[in-house]
């Protein structure tokens, strides 16, 4: 009884350990992950006080991305081979510094320079975040743990918005970067008197130009192919149809090669032979019209439609941010406990519950009843993120963590680019040839929801692949 006892203490001591160690990290991550929602609330005010054009501008959050992708399978390789809180330090100390250029910057051109060397800190912290956290606690017990990592980046579009929008007003689109001084400065300091080592693993996988040139390049190319979809009317256009297919060889090259040289590519094929990384794969993947997607288009549909400046449409969205708070310690342990097949399936007909009911309304309904259903939409994010997040690395053996993260990564970001951009690209479809009325403007905001849920519904596919009942297959 009293080693028992013992056992149960020195449990609760590991957890209570892990958790700690989650929170110092997800600390690190707030201001990159709420970085880019809230530059893009300033993009409108950038483009006026620096006289640039619509086409420069969007460089300002494209270059991020892309310097944010082409980092991701380098971050990978290098959590592998070096110290975890050195790499997550200096990573941070980046972010830092292309804040400070950016706040600075008085042309365009600086921007984009500053918007570089953000992206590239951030996406190094992004990458190894979920890494370092599975290191510390194992593949078991993940969903609670995921539910503390997932947070910051569920709740940046929907505080991220509102914090901008306060700061344009109260402001300047300056004190959009430098907010991100002292935030970066106290994680700094956290991390580094607080956060372990996070010594190397054993693997010692060689640095691999081709991995990187083909995983960097396709991503690279996806993402500026979807980016020019949102700007542009016209999917055979050859600004968007020539990077996409680019993207797509690439990524058909990167397969070959990591089938016939495995010891060489940064990404092993072998994390597909994982039902629940696969089914995790696709569901991240679709996860740019589940989730996403939506979180795009609602702010927008918010003030267009209802009238809201940006600052009180971030209000709005507070509902969803207050069902996610309340079902995510819940969500965490249900997927501990019985899986996330079963949560994902749940959360998706909540989803759908908190969907549908847009592609109904209109300027006249009720606030109320808008509110209720962001709360509802709310729990069903947070019970389609944490489970799918934690199920992506479960039975993926140790070493294949960095790996896993990589992969999982990328995926989610293409399809979260992807999403965003066929939604505009659909409400600017719905658009063509119509007089810009409220009445026609609301019906293109319909139809987009629409496209949502049938996605929503499709993602129950994957969703079936999901692991379920761990607990009781361990009895």
């Amino acid at each position: 009884m009293q080693f028992q006892n013992i056992k149960n203490n020195e449990s609760s001591n590991s957890h209570a350990s892990v958790v700690k160690i989650a929170i110092i990290l997800v600390a690190g991550a707030i201001a990159p992950m709420l970085d880019t929602t809230m530059t893009n609330v300033a993009i409108n005010t950038i483009m006026k006080d620096l006289n640039s054009s619509v086409n420069m501008v969007q460089w300002v959050t494209t270059s991020y991305i892309l310097a944010l992708g082409i980092v991701v399978p380098i971050a990978g390789w290098m959590v592998d081979h070096y110290s975890g809180k050195k790499i997550y330090l200096i990573a941070l100390s980046l972010f830092l510094f292309g804040s400070i250029i950016s706040g600075i910057s008085t042309s365009i051109n600086l921007l984009i320079l500053g918007r570089i060397i953000q992206g590239a800190g951030a996406g190094i912290i992004i990458s190894i975040l979920t890494t370092l956290i599975v290191r510390a606690t194992g593949t078991q017990g993940l969903g609670s743990i995921m539910a503390i990592v997932g947070l910051p980046a569920i709740l940046a579009p929907i505080l991220g918005p509102t914090f901008g929008g306060f700061i344009i007003k109260a402001l300047n689109w300056h004190w959009i970067f430098y907010i991100n001084i002292p935030i970066a400065l106290a994680s700094i300091a956290l991390l580094y008197f607080m956060m372990p080592p996070f010594e190397p693993t054993q693997a010692k996988k060689a640095f691999d130009w081709t991995s990187i040139f083909l995983l960097g390049g396709s991503f690279t190319t996806l993402i500026l192919g979807v980016t020019k979809l949102s700007t542009s009317s016209k999917v055979l256009n050859s600004d968007v149809l020539v990077p996409i297919l680019i993207g797509i060889v690439l990524i058909v090259g990167y397969v070959f090669y990591a089938k016939y040289f495995p010891k060489k590519a940064l990404v092993s094929l072998k994390l597909f032979s994982f039902p629940s990384f696969t089914a995790s794969s696709i569901l991240l993947l679709m996860s740019g019209l589940t989730i996403n997607g939506a979180m795009f288009i609602l702010p927008l549909y918010l003030q267009n439609i209802r009238g809201l400046s940006v600052m009180m449409s971030g209000v709005y969205l507070i509902s969803q941010g207050v069902g996610l708070l309340i079902s995510r310690s819940q969500i965490g342990k249900l997927t501990d406990q019985i899986g996330a097949r079963w949560v994902v399936l749940v959360s998706i007909l909540i989803a759908l519950i908190g969907t549908l009911p847009f592609a109904f309304f209109n300027a006249n309904t009720d606030t109320w009843i808008i509110l209720l259903t962001l709360f509802v939409r709310g729990i069903a994010q947070g019970g389609m993120t944490i489970p799918i997040m934690s199920d992506s690395y479960s039975g993926v053996p140790i070493e294949l963590i960095s790996e896993a993260t990589t992969a999982s990564r990328m995926l989610q970001n293409i399809g979260g680019a992807f999403g965003t951009a066929l939604l505009a690209t659909w409400i600017q479809k719905q658009m063509t040839g119509q007089t810009m009325t409220l009445s026609h403007l609301n019906s293109a905001y319909q139809s987009a929801f629409v496209v949502t849920v049938i996605v929503t519904i499709l993602a129950v596919i994957p969703a079936w692949f999901l692991s379920h009942n761990i607990s009781a297959n361990k009895k």
